[in-house]
């Protein structure tokens, strides 16, 4: 019989598989890249370089190995998990968008296939296929797949497989697989810290769900390798794990005062879960300050059948009657995924900072295990149920199907949204074509004057010549000191429009040119697909020297 469960848990992963591909997998070019995407991937690329650099960007950590610069931190919060595994990746298939996105979109479909081995193993294998299909189509979890960032794809694998290892292992006693369900959770920690809370949020459901369980846990020697791959797998945040908590000791106050981050949070909450996030970002221009102001982005039903099937579960768990030790446990574990997902949920909210997608991700899978739960029980419960059978089958079959045509609908209108524009503002693929035009020129140097112009370009055209000042000019504001920098009508300068900038330089930079003579400068809008305004570019016709106090200042020469 189990052979025969995993055969076919087998064949529905391969073809969740080829429906996930068939939808997220092709034309992996367009959009172009977002920076986020590549703060972790181009690290990658500078380790595989014989001339590489370390990236001085603020927080990112590198050291010398075998003569190269290899990746520790990309952020004070956040390790260099996965810019440590995409060198294997670039090293066989080269530095490009397809490849970067083909190998997150393969991470994300791997933890996949370990959530349904441990649904299977503790829920059943109906369970397992239904909520395996919920997830493989969420609109939130292929996107996020295909367009990584916060390093969600990995965090996936970390917690699948924890999840998976750990119940394999103490069902069958085998150590070796407790200590790699360890090791999974600790890099989960170490790939970033607000993995911290899926491992409370699943901690404390499961002492709620079996507290004899986890006693029992505590006194086999079996749970010492668990936690001596925990500490293995999380050791290389320690060294940093103090200040990444000092940064967050201002955390009562912050909560104290955070009524201001419940509507952003609730706003993110919904649209991950509605499946609208990524829709509403490429229609904002990847503007996260403008993406829920946009209208026309496509929504699904899941935040509301993922409600009424928690009401459902819960009003199940607490009057149903169960007859065995085998019922029993599943009861257990049902219990279990619902108040994962609810405390992962509600950790998102509580978290000081917390306001993308990539940290409601840590409750991925268990809102469509919950679902999936929800679904099952309400087939079976038609099967005892003479009078209403039809009916409960029905409303059984209607909730599933209306979930996978939701999460299609929205999956659907999102790519057909990034093929028609090739990606708007922020996320565009004119950042590229403009990319290819500037390779072509020999003695080009490109200087970014706001953020998300040079990650994409370092990793897209590495042979180009970039300087990307704002960080330092950052610094020089606050202490009221005075940059300057040599230039020649080959620097281009790279800037947003008032619709997507971050940083006031380029505005600066255009208010400056606008007082040289006639002629002397030139600036081009960058159009996307749509032909709305990408970016902008400015060339300055002869030697100059660009001045920065408080503002900037072209001197020619």
């Amino acid at each position: 019989m189990q052979r025969r469960e995993r055969s076919i848990l087998v064949g529905g992963f391969l073809a969740l598989c080829a429906a996930a591909l068939m939808l997220a997998g092709r034309h992996l070019e367009v959009p172009g890249l977002f920076y986020d995407e590549v703060i972790q991937a181009e690290p990658a690329t500078q380790f595989l370089r014989p001339d590489g650099r370390p990236s001085e960007i603020p927080g990112i950590e590198t050291t010398r190995l075998w003569g190269r610069w290899f990746p520790v931190m990309t952020q004070p919060y956040m390790g260099a998990l996965k810019s440590q595994a995409l060198i294997p990746t670039f090293a066989l298939f080269g530095a490009t968008p397809t490849s970067l996105r083909l190998t997150t979109l393969a991470w994300g479909l791997t933890g996949l296939l370990l959530a349904m081995l441990w649904a299977r193993r503790t829920l059943g294998l109906a369970t397992a296929l239904l909520g395996g299909a919920f997830v493989a189509l969420d609109p939130s979890f292929l996107l996020v797949s295909r367009h990584d960032w916060g390093s969600v794809a990995l965090a996936f694998v970390c917690r699948c497989g924890g999840l998976y290892f750990a119940a394999w292992g103490w069902s069958t006693r085998r150590a070796w697989a407790l200590f790699i369900a360890g090791i999974l959770l600790g890099l989960g920690l170490y790939n970033k810290i607000d993995f911290a809370i899926f491992l409370v949020a699943a901690g404390a459901a499961l002492l709620l769900t079996a507290p004899a369980a986890v006693r029992a846990a505590l006194r086999s020697p079996r749970a010492a390798l668990a936690v001596a791959g925990f500490a293995l797998g999380a050791a290389p945040m320690g060294p940093i794990l103090g200040r990444a908590v000092l940064r967050s000791r201002n955390l009562l106050q912050h909560l104290g005062g955070a009524a201001t981050d419940w509507s952003e949070k609730l706003h993110v909450l919904q649209a991950v879960l509605d499946g609208s996030y990524f829709h509403r970002l490429m229609l904002a221009g990847g503007s996260f300050e403008e993406m829920f102001a946009v209208e026309g982005a496509a929504i699904g039903p899941f935040p509301m059948i993922f409600a009424a099937s928690v009401v459902f579960v819960v009003m199940r768990l607490c009057t149903g009657r169960r007859r065995s030790d085998r019922h029993d446990a599943a009861s257990r574990a049902q219990a279990f995924v619902v108040l994962t997902a609810l405390l992962t949920l509600i950790g998102f909210l509580l978290m000081p900072g917390a306001r993308r997608i990539h940290h409601v991700m840590n409750a991925w899978p268990f809102p469509q295990l919950t679902v999936a739960i929800a679904v099952v029980e309400l087939w079976r419960l038609g099967a005892v149920r003479g009078r209403g059978r039809i009916a409960l089958r029905a409303a059984a079959a209607g909730a599933a199907g209306v979930v996978i045509a939701g999460s299609l609908f929205v999956d659907l209108h999102t790519l057909e949204t990034i093929g028609a524009t090739g990606g708007k503002g922020r996320w565009s693929d004119a950042l590229a074509r403009f990319a290819d035009e500037l390779a072509a020129r020999p003695g080009a140097v490109v200087v970014s004057l706001d953020w998300g112009l040079d990650g994409p370009l370092r990793f897209t055209a590495p042979d180009l010549e970039l300087v990307e000042p704002i960080w330092k000019l950052q610094g020089f504001a606050k202490r009221g000191e005075t940059w300057s920098q040599e230039g020649t009508p080959e620097h281009v300068y790279l800037l947003y429009g008032d619709e997507y900038a971050l940083f006031d330089f380029g505005a600066s930079l255009l208010a400056a040119v606008a007082s040289l003579p006639p002629g002397s400068a030139t600036i081009r809008r960058h159009l996307d697909g749509s032909g709305d305004p990408a970016f902008l570019s400015v060339r300055i016709a002869q030697p100059h020297r660009l001045v920065y106090r408080r503002g900037f200042e072209v001197r020619l020469r």
